[in-house]
């Protein structure tokens, strides 16, 4: 990218923040998606009731039911991290070798990465907190609250590491001269990460309607905290410059509101195997 150019044209920093909120939304409910019909797969074959909706997955099962054994507990709640890590690990990958880069995956890659790895980390954090979910799994691998606070610890720190990454792999596409100066750094995370964190968590949240719950205001909170980093990490060396394109400014915005739409049609009364 140009200094120049972006010193004269703040449409493209419009352009920048409208197609980062679009893959926001569009790779957070694809990761939603994946995760969820992992959970559900690894349920129905420990046969154990349960619906995917917009914002939760709901087992019609009690707590005590003899078909929570330990295996089943285990592997059910671990599903959504475990599957979100491998969606977050692939889509690095697919970008790192594909041999024509251009400025769209990248962004689809970094957000996907970030909406996997808080589906990873910020949901084991999470769970641990509000004694929720994989506190479960917790307490079936007889682990300690000091174990656990660690392992929460541990998680947070790979929050930020994952930022880092993530910062880092978005600055290196960007023209050197320009993103080595501080104050443009700081105008580029603020429009591609938290402009589209700000609004994207608000349509979320927004979407989820009476079924919103705490845990979908923490889980942005560590989205933010995954989001931080771009703000003050140091550009690496420049690899392959990517410029922005315009065209997709235009069909993104479209494409997520379709995905959102069909989300919400399909797990308004939520779906199960």
């Amino acid at each position: 990218m140009d200094e120049t150019t972006y010193k004269t044209n703040k449409t493209k920093y419009l352009i920048l923040s409208v197609q980062s909120l679009s893959l926001f939304l569009i790779t957070y409910y694809l990761a939603y998606f994946i995760s969820g019909l992992s959970v559900l797969y690894i349920a129905y074959d420990f046969d154990v009731p349960a619906r995917l909706y917009i914002n939760n997955i709901f087992f019609d099962l009690p707590d005590n039911s003899p078909l929570w054994t330990s295996d089943a507990t285990i592997s059910v709640f671990m599903a959504t991290p475990v599957s979100s890590f491998v969606v977050g690990i692939v889509s690095i990958f697919a970008f790192m070798f594909k041999k024509k880069k251009t400025a769209l995956f990248l962004f689809a890659s970094i957000w996907m990465f970030l909406q996997a790895f808080n589906m990873t980390f910020g949901l084991l954090s999470e769970n641990l907190i509000t004694s929720t979910g994989l506190i479960r799994v917790a307490q079936e691998m007889g682990l300690r609250s000091i174990m656990i606070i660690l392992t929460i610890g541990v998680s947070l720190f790979f929050l930020m590491k994952s930022g880092i990454l993530a910062a880092k792999l978005f600055y290196a596409h960007l023209d050197s001269q320009f993103v080595s100066e501080k104050s443009n750094r700081a105008k580029l995370a603020f429009y591609f990460f938290f402009l589209p964190w700000v609004a994207g968590s608000g349509i979320i949240i927004f979407l989820a309607g009476e079924s919103v719950d705490k845990k979908d205001f923490i889980m942005a909170g560590f989205m933010l905290l995954l989001l931080l980093p771009a703000f003050f990490v140091l550009p690496p060396k420049q690899k392959e410059l990517i410029s922005i394109n315009k065209k997709p400014a235009l069909i993104l915005p479209l494409l997520a509101l379709l995905v959102i739409i069909s989300s919400g049609i399909i797990l308004k009364n939520g779906i199960s195997f």
